[in-house]
């Protein structure tokens, strides 16, 4: 059993290679592999295409199928993988970041197939590697450990092996943190969404799943534990109502502004408070109102009237004849009261003194 790894960073593996998936130390993929399908990394030594991977397995052609998987590196240390259940002879290699079995082969591991095989390897930060599983019994049936058909001899049916490759966590130390297993994969200390490597990740910025990425990950939703938060969410909770609740749901640092409870003009009152008009402080409950100018600045249903003004005068009893006011004479056309009495005595007099002269 043989597992391969090389690296991208610099260069790219031939398309007809196929990538069956990225791998994460939380990885336990039990896969199989096609015993009729061509290799697309393999070939001959004297067409440099063979597998180099030191004593005693250097210049070995490897003509059979291969499962391919990449990997990238977190944290600069050393990997440790595993392949297991496995039904014949499987191998391992690793190559560079060349992506050439035959110049760039690193490591190899050729444990017999009925036991466990295992490959640690030192990888790079940042780096992308691929693991190749080979199933090399499935091809060199003359000289495999364990050919892969259904009598276990060379001459039998070949069929599609089988395996499961994963991570031996407890030694792995440049393995990415897979951010929902409960593991604390890249052995820092921090376990899923409490790891830093995890603020990329959908599944811990944006809890809610709201479309929004919490502050934590860069993001702008200010509460990623609520899907009625974040920007641009209507400030009445998506309730329809205009109502307040008491949140800051769209993230600008106000609360319930727009709502029927936010004091719009800052007059000391809202729409729930009785102010009729919440876009102009000089309209509230407490406002005095203006009378008969159309507005009702109290707020009590009505423009205030300025009241009728009474005529308190006693009834005109003057004469309308007498173009003087004076008052009204009766038949004698005499006045009475203290002028008409002194007018009398006066020519009373006059009378008098005439009689005497004469």
């Amino acid at each position: 059993m043989i597992l391969a790894l090389f690296s991208l960073a610099h260069a790219t593996c031939p398309s007809e290679v196929g990538i069956v998936g990225e791998l994460t130390c939380s990885s336990e993929i039990s896969g199989s592999i096609r015993a009729d399908k061509e290799s697309a990394l393999g070939g001959t030594c004297e067409l440099m295409e063979c597998y180099t991977c030191g004593d005693p397995y250097d210049n070995e052609e490897q003509i059979a199928p291969e499962a391919v998987y990449s990997f990238t590196c977190q944290t600069a240390g050393s990997v440790k993988m595993l392949i297991t259940d496995l039904p014949c002879d499987l191998d391992i290699y690793v190559l560079d970041d060349t992506c050439d079995p035959y110049a760039g082969c690193e490591y190899g591991s050729t444990a017999p197939y009925a036991v466990d095989d295992e490959v640690t390897f030192d990888c790079i930060a940042g780096d992308t590697y691929y693991v190749v599983v080979e199933a090399y019994g499935a091809e060199h049936l003359d000289v495999a450990s364990g050919p892969c058909t259904d009598d276990g001899t060379s001459t039998g049916e070949v069929f599609d092996p089988w395996y499961t490759l994963s991570f031996d966590v407890s030694e792995s130390t440049g393995c990415a943190e897979d951010c929902d297993d409960g593991l604390d994969n890249d052995l820092d200390g921090d376990i899923d969404c409490d790891d830093s490597d995890c603020l990329t990740e959908a599944l811990c910025c944006d809890l809610d799943e709201d479309g929004y990425w919490s502050l934590e990950c860069g993001g702008d939703d200010c509460d990623d534990n609520d899907p009625n938060v974040h920007p641009g969410a209507p400030e009445d909770g998506g309730a329809g109502d205009d109502m307040p609740d008491g949140k800051d749901n769209d993230c600008d640092d106000l609360v319930d502004e727009g709502t029927l409870g936010y004091d719009d003009d800052g007059d000391g009152f809202t729409e729930l408070d009785g102010d009729c008009d919440d876009d102009d402080e000089s309209i509230n409950p407490d406002a005095e109102d203006v009378p008969d100018n159309g507005i009702d600045e109290d707020c009590d249903g009505e423009d205030e009237t300025v009241p009728e003004i009474q005529d308190s005068d006693p009834p005109d009893d003057r004469d309308p004849g007498n173009p003087d006011g004076g008052a009204k004479q009766g038949p004698c056309s005499c006045a009475s009261g203290p002028v008409g009495a002194a007018g009398f005595l006066a020519v009373f007099g006059i009378a008098l003194l005439r009689r005497r002269k004469d």
